[in-house]
C-alpha cells in the first residue's frame, strides 16, 4: 500500500489510522456484514442496502474503519469500502452524498461547473431531495445515486428493485415539467466502466422511468477513482448512455436463471430461454418451484435470475454452467447442473452472470 499523505487536501473518505483490512465471511442482514480481521470473526455495519452480489462473495476483502462500541450500536466497525481486483468500490451510501457534495463544490463534476451546494435534504413535493443547488440565481434540484455495480465496459443503477429510486424519477419528471430544474448524479464508484444504463434486469419498472425522463431531467453518470487510502483520486469521467441498447434489450425477454436450494443434496441451476420472463419466473416461484420440472428430488428454495436481452444466450449459458459445475442432469431435454456451493456465492459463476447482463449487451455498439 502507498504512503499515506495526512495532510491531505483532497476528499477522503475515512480517516486511514482507523481503517483496517478484512475478509468476508457472510451477510447476516441487508446491513450487518461477518468478516475475518487478524484471524478473529467481528461484525461490521454495513450502511448500504444494495445486493452488492458481485462483490460481496467469500474472502473478498473490506475495508473497515473501527469507529468504537456503544450502547446505540452493536458493532465496533463499519464496512466502508470493498476491493473488486485492483479496484477500491465504496459501499457507503451516505459518504457517498458527502463526496458528490465536494465534486460539485470543487467544479469537478462536468456539466455542473459555477454551481453551488445551497441546501442539504431538501423536502419539495412529495419527497426529498439530496441537494439544492444554486448558480446566477437559478436552483437545480439534485438526487444522488451511488452505483457499485460494474462490469469490465458498462454500469448499472440499481442492483436491487428501488421503489425509492423510482419515486425520485418520477417526482423530478413531474417537477421539471412544471418548470423546475431537476437532475439526476449517478455516482459510480470505479473509473473502471466506460459507459452507463439502468439496471432493466433488476429493476424494468426504474429502467422505463428513467428512460421516459431522459428527455426531460439532467443525467450525470460520474465514474470517480478511490485509492487505498479511501481518498478520490484522478479526474472524474462523465459515461455516456447508449439508449439504444437499453431499447434493444430492455424487453421482457431473454433467458431465465433458476437457481435452487436443495439442501443436503446441494444447488441445481439450469437456464430457459424465453420469450415472457415476467410470467415465466412466476411459474418458476409458484409453489416453491414445486409444478416445475427440476430433477425428481432437488425441490426446495427457488431464486430466478433474468437476464433479458434480445440476442440467444442459453447454449452459451449452458455451456458456461458445464464449466464451473459439480455435475449435470438432463430431464425432458433440459440441462441442470449441480454446485455444491451456492452458485452466488462462485466467483466464476458471478462473473459469467455479470458480463451476460452488462458488457455482453454492448457489443453491437459502434
Amino acid at each position: 500500500m502507498k504512503k499515506i499523505e495526512m495532510n491531505f487536501a483532497g476528499f477522503r473518505a475515512a480517516d486511514p489510522e482507523k481503517l483496517r483490512r478484512a475478509r468476508f465471511i457472510d451477510r447476516p442482514n441487508r446491513f450487518l456484514v461477518r468478516c475475518e480481521l487478524e484471524g478473529r470473526p467481528v461484525s461490521a455495519f454495513l450502511p448500504n442496502p444494495g445486493r452488492l452480489w458481485e462483490i460481496l462473495l467469500p474472502g473478498t476483502e473490506l475495508l473497515l474503519a473501527e469507529d468504537g462500541g456503544s450502547e446505540v450500536r452493536k458493532t465496533a466497525f463499519t464496512a466502508v469500502a470493498a476491493l473488486r481486483g485492483e479496484y477500491v468500490v465504496l459501499l457507503h451510501t451516505h459518504i457517498a452524498n458527502d463526496a458528490a457534495g465536494w465534486l460539485i463544490g470543487t467544479g469537478r463534476v462536468p456539466g455542473l461547473e459555477g454551481w453551488k451546494v445551497k441546501k442539504r435534504e431538501v423536502s419539495f413535493g412529495r419527497s426529498r431531495f439530496d441537494f439544492l443547488l444554486e448558480k446566477e440565481g437559478r436552483l437545480l434540484l439534485l438526487e444522488v445515486k451511488s452505483c457499485t455495480l460494474f462490469g469490465q465496459e458498462s454500469a448499472m443503477f440499481p442492483d436491487a428493485p428501488s421503489d425509492r429510486g423510482r419515486k425520485h424519477v418520477e417526482e423530478l419528471w413531474t417537477l421539471a415539467g412544471e418548470g423546475y430544474e431537476a437532475a439526476l448524479l449517478f455516482l459510480v464508484q470505479s473509473s473502471r466502466p466506460n459507459f452507463f444504463l439502468p439496471d432493466f434486469h433488476t429493476d424494468p419498472k426504474f429502467a422505463a422511468c428513467l428512460f421516459r425522463a431522459k428527455d426531460r431531467l439532467r443525467l450525470f453518470p460520474l465514474a470517480v477513482e478511490w485509492n487505498a487510502a479511501l481518498e478520490l483520486t484522478g479526474e472524474p469521467k462523465l459515461l455516456p448512455v447508449p439508449w439504444e441498447v437499453y431499447e434493444r434489450h430492455g424487453g421482457d425477454r431473454g433467458d431465465c436463471l433458476v437457481l435452487v436450494d436443495a439442501g443436503e443434496k446441494g444447488f441445481w441451476a439450469a437456464a430457459f430461454p424465453t420469450e415472457n420472463l415476467s410470467s415465466f419466473a412466476g411459474k418458476a416461484l409458484r409453489r416453491n418451484g414445486k409444478d416445475f420440472p427440476f430433477p425428481p428430488g432437488s425441490g426446495g428454495k427457488v431464486k430466478v435470475i433474468p437476464i433479458r436481452s434480445s440476442l440467444s444466450g442459453s447454449k452459451d449459458i449452458n455451456n458456461s454452467l458445464a464449466s464451473c459445475a459439480a455435475g449435470e442432469v438432463v430431464k425432458e431435454g433440459v440441462r441442470y447442473f449441480v454446485f455444491s456451493g451456492p452458485p452466488m456465492k462462485n466467483a466464476w459463476f458471478v462473473e459469467m452472470l455479470l458480463y451476460r447482463r452488462t458488457d455482453l449487451l454492448l457489443s453491437e455498439l459502434p
